[in-house]
C-alpha cells in the first residue's frame, strides 16, 4: 500500500493471510497465513516474493501475534507454542 493509501497488489486467496500475524525482521517479513504456514516474503511493491514457506503448527488456527527474540520467533495457535531459530546460519 502506498502512503496514501492505495492498494499496490494483494495475495488474494493463494495464498489467503486472513487472520494470521506479521512481523518485519531485518527488512523481510514473517508472516503467518493464519492457518498452518509461516512464510518469509520480500516486501516488494512490485508483486508478492515469497522466499520461503514451513508448516509449523497442527490446529489450523493461529492467530496470535508474532515475538521475536535474538533470532527466536514465538508462534503459537490454540494448542501450541513453539520456540523457532530464524536467525541466518552463522549468527
Amino acid at each position: 500500500m502506498t502512503m496514501d493509501g492505495k492498494i499496490m497488489w494483494k495475495t488474494g486467496d493463494d495464498p489467503h493471510f486472513d487472520k494470521g500475524g506479521a512481523i518485519l525482521v531485518d527488512d523481510l517479513l514473517l508472516a503467518t497465513d493464519g492457518n498452518k504456514k509461516l512464510y518469509l516474503i520480500e516486501p516488494n511493491p512490485s508483486g508478492f516474493k515469497p522466499l520461503a514457506t514451513a508448516e509449523l503448527l497442527e490446529s489450523g488456527q493461529n492467530w496470535a501475534p508474532l515475538a521475536l527474540v535474538d533470532g527466536k520467533l514465538l508462534i503459537r495457535d490454540h494448542k501450541n507454542l513453539k520456540c523457532i531459530v530464524v536467525a541466518q546460519q552463522g549468527q
